[in-house]
């Protein structure tokens, strides 16, 4: 109950930084900068395997691409690195 409990935790924690950025990043270069990110972002997804990332392209992950740009997919990285998620796959 505790391991899921702090998973819990710091998935919280990750997605708030991630807000966080995308509202710095919206501030700093407007809405033009915004979708170009996103678009950056959106390629990156595809790429990033590459790297041996595994993040798998499905509807939720294309979603966070598209909702935080650059810094959703730096989160979702975080995220595949760590092993808090995209675990077995």
């Amino acid at each position: 109950m505790m391991i899921g409990l702090l998973g819990w935790f710091i998935r919280l924690v990750v997605a708030l930084i991630g807000l966080w950025f995308m509202f710095v990043e919206y501030t700093i270069i407007g809405p033009v900068g915004l979708l170009i990110s996103i678009v950056v972002a959106l390629i990156a997804l595809k790429l990033v395997g590459f790297l041996g990332i595994r993040i798998p392209v499905t509807l939720w992950s294309l979603l966070i691409c598209i909702l935080f740009g650059i810094p959703g997919l730096l989160v979702m990285m975080i995220l595949s690195v760590t092993g808090i998620a995209f675990r077995g796959r």
